[in-house]
């Protein structure tokens, strides 16, 4: 095929794909705009967060806040416009993939690396949530394509970009710091990158990422390191247990997350890359930016605890290879099954969001039940409060607390954590701690904690107990006190 015959395929491939990436898109917002769903408690954190930009925060860098803190100014408070900022984001990562899959594959295989993207059942789900997640992987994408193009092109303009999304990741997660690792084993097999990721220009990806993470590196040093603390507590190897089926529960999840027909087209695209001789280079340079998050993970998950999300940014470059693989299966027929059993999961997710009854119906409705029940309690305390003259609200909660700066953002009185004692575990017992002497506090407690709450202050009576129905036949009970003299923790 002549070169111009090959830009014109691909210009033609990437028009189709934007035009399908769009609808999708519109689509993902719209169910956003009516779904009755409440926020979920982080990200009812990070709306909280966007209240006050800053450079850092408890437990995470600062990015997902300054995302919120934009969309809110532009489109208001209301959930749907949280959440906006993530079908875009995701649409923009999936036009990403069809870039850097035009490395590996012909630009029919690009095109469908990039609704394969889209259509995971991971990006499914976190497209209806605000999440760290997901400004984290636009910018990966982002600086794997440049990094891709500054591995065959001179051009400083693409280290500089790469730098540039490496430092802008890093502000929305640290797990972008597996891009550097992902770099140092591909210039391990690949000549080519290690010219790049060891010389100067590999050089100035590292200082540009380094010099815009800085800011969070200063925020941090002046709050005694709290959101690299919080990311090790979070690994827990202090209560290590060693369990193989720990690490086989996270690798079996990573079937729902990355759909089921994928990761083993995964895992079969990986078995040949072993295989092959010569190996592909664009492939190997794939495989390095997809395997070390999945198994150091996976390790994680055999020492101690690992989500299913935390390894999502394996999945950019994996797309690609698991497309490319199961194109090769029962003549192509393995990706359009994949794109069946992965669109089946969007479109039921879609259902779930504008009507949750109908995940109840199905026995899904468990999957829902922490975005559900708050607007209501939030509506319940503000009308508590107004009932008499309280000097503050309190939770001994975080998703609680969380929750009701949200939903009683009209109160005339601050919100405030209760704490067990004078350690720091998040952001509201660094910054909202229930002063020692508060008079009269409104008290919105689950009803184990109340004899331990309620032990710190000098008299209290129950105002209310509030059932709250939420998803898989679940009640989330909460009670109400009116509570006097806080003696502090």
């Amino acid at each position: 095929m002549s070169s111009s015959s090959s830009e014109s395929s691909l210009r033609s491939a990437f028009r189709l794909t934007l035009g399908i990436v769009a609808a999708i898109t519109v689509m993902r917002c719209v169910v956003l705009l009516l779904s009755p769903l409440d926020l979920y408690p982080d990200e009812a954190q990070y709306w909280w967060w966007a209240q006050t930009p800053a450079l850092g925060y408890y437990s995470k860098p600062p990015m997902i806040a300054w995302v919120i803190w934009l969309a809110t100014h532009l489109f208001g408070n209301a959930e749907w416009a949280l959440r906006l900022p993530s079908p875009l984001f995701h649409a923009a990562t999936a036009l990403l993939v069809f870039g850097i899959a035009r490395h590996v594959v012909p630009p029919r295989l690009s095109s469908l690396s990039a609704l394969a993207y889209l259509t995971l059942p991971g990006v499914s789900w976190s497209s209806g949530l605000i999440s760290t997640d997901v400004p984290l992987l636009f910018y990966w994408a982002l600086a794997l394509y440049a990094f891709l193009r500054a591995c065959e092109d001179t051009h400083w303009r693409w280290p500089l970009l790469c730098g540039v999304a490496l430092g802008l990741g890093l502000e929305s997660k640290y797990a972008m710091l597996y891009f550097l690792l992902g770099a140092i084993v591909s210039a391990l097999f690949v000549p080519r990158v290690r010219t790049v990721a060891l010389g100067a220009r590999g050089l100035a990806m590292l200082g540009i990422g380094l010099l815009l993470l800085a800011p969070n590196i200063a925020w941090n040093a002046m709050h005694g390191f709290s959101t690299v603390a919080h990311t090790e507590a979070n690994a827990d190897w202090g209560r290590s247990h060693y369990s193989i089926g720990s690490a086989a529960g996270f690798l079996l999840g990573q079937f729902g997350v990355f759909g089921p027909l994928l990761m083993v087209g995964f895992v079969g695209a990986i078995w040949r890359l072993v295989r092959a001789n010569p190996r592909p280079e664009a492939e190997l340079i794939l495989a390095a930016f997809s395997l070390p998050p999945l198994i150091l993970i996976s390790v994680q998950a055999f020492i101690a605890v690992a989500n299913a999300n935390w390894a999502a940014t394996s999945f950019v470059a994996a797309t690609p290879l698991a497309i490319a693989e199961l194109s090769r299966w029962w003549r192509g027929r393995a990706v359009w099954v994949s794109f069946a059993v992965d669109g089946a999961a969007m479109l039921a997710l879609w259902i779930f969001l504008v009507w949750p009854g109908a995940a109840d119906a199905v026995g899904a409705g468990n999957a829902l039940k922490r975005e559900e029940g708050w607007r209501k309690l939030g509506t319940i305390v503000a009308q508590a409060a107004q009932a008499a003259p309280y000097t503050a609200i309190a939770a001994d909660n975080r998703s609680v607390v969380a929750e009701l700066l949200y939903y009683v953002r009209q109160r005339p009185m601050p919100i405030r954590v209760w704490t067990r004692d004078l350690n720091i575990r998040d952001h509201f017992e660094m910054t909202l701690r229930l002063a020692t002497g508060a008079a009269r506090v409104l008290l919105v407690i689950e009803p184990p904690s109340a004899k331990r709450v309620l032990a710190t202050f000098d008299s209290a009576r129950l105002i209310r107990s509030v059932p709250l129905p939420v998803g898989g036949s679940h009640i989330r009970a909460i009670d109400l006190y009116d509570a006097a003299a806080y003696r502090g923790p």
